[in-house]
């Protein structure tokens, strides 16, 4: 059955960038061919200071779990980790890796110990900050071009959802997890100056994605709303992190696609600034490749 889902995984990926190509191909070809390999340096600068913020935030929520590592261990296995979700199915089978190297007993990967929290709780102060951003940047957006309309229907449900789940965490979550070590470690890192600690590291690594992903675009040489790359940035990212694809390949040109469509921008646009995301992704996590072949079990 295991098996089934993967390849379905893989089949979903391959439909959809066949699907996407086939429509637009001869555009995004053309366009590929005048990247600027300028810009492209650029990004590996700034995806290796990425890199480098993503395993201190590691390390540094790792600290309220209980759970020592170093910052070069942190940023070797983040590295294999992200390598890792660019070509297995499911996107999470990285993170896994990471849990399981970091757990200290191999027979309880799963039964939320130290390694296993450090990791969700990192990849939940991510989330996070993606969403908060994606609010923030659509909401400068509606009120710039004056959809206050639009800004309402925004705003009321992501007030309701909001405080509905601050309700549900301090009610319910709080009373089954707050005598458990997991509780106490949730309350720890989510609170207080811990939280917002994390949270600026999450907002640096959020804002390096969304700064890639729009040179990624000037190295086409385009003309690009900056405001309209900053809103369409953060929910093709979170695109990338559903479950059903390799790597996010697929999922991100469709979402793309369908954000042309919203934001009246050039659909081959859109795509071809989004397999080159895909690409420079792929390639900055080569490294892991490497370190992952000189790693041995800890």
């Amino acid at each position: 059955m295991k098996l089934i889902i993967n390849v379905l995984k893989y089949l979903v990926s391959i439909i959809l960038l066949y699907l996407v190509i086939d429509s637009y191909g001869v555009s995004i070809y053309e366009l590929l061919l005048i990247i600027n390999y300028k810009y492209i340096l650029l990004i590996f600068f700034i995806s290796f200071l990425q890199y480098s913020l993503s395993a201190y935030r590691w390390m540094y929520i790792s600290k309220y779990t209980d759970l020592n590592i170093s910052f070069s261990y942190s940023l070797r296995f983040y590295y294999i980790s992200n390598f890792m979700n660019n070509i297995l199915p499911g996107g999470i089978i990285g993170d896994i890796y990471r849990i399981y190297h970091s757990a200290e007993n191999k027979n309880e990967l799963f039964k939320m110990g130290k390694s296993f929290q450090s990791v969700v709780f990192e990849r939940l102060s991510g989330q996070i900050m993606l969403f908060g951003t994606f609010l923030v940047s659509l909401t400068i957006y509606f009120f710039i071009h004056n959809k206050f309309v639009a800004f309402l229907y925004l705003f009321f449900p992501s007030f309701i959802i909001i405080i509905m789940i601050r309700w549900f965490l301090k009610k319910k979550i709080k009373k089954m997890i707050q005598d458990k070590l997991i509780g106490k470690n949730f309350f720890s890192i989510f609170t207080g100056a811990v939280f917002w600690n994390h949270l600026f590291l999450s907002f640096l690594v959020v804002s390096s994605y969304i700064l890639i992903y729009i040179i990624a675009a000037l190295s086409l040489g385009l003309d690009i709303d900056y405001l309209a790359f900053l809103v369409f940035t953060p929910i093709i990212l979170f695109s990338m992190t559903l479950p059903i694809s390799i790597g996010g390949w697929g999922i991100r040109e469709t979402t793309a696609l369908f954000i042309s469509f919203l934001l009246g921008l050039p659909a081959n646009i859109s795509i071809s600034v989004a397999i080159i995301y895909g690409l420079l992704n792929l390639i900055c996590s080569l490294p892991g490749l490497v370190l992952f072949l000189g790693t041995k079990t800890r």
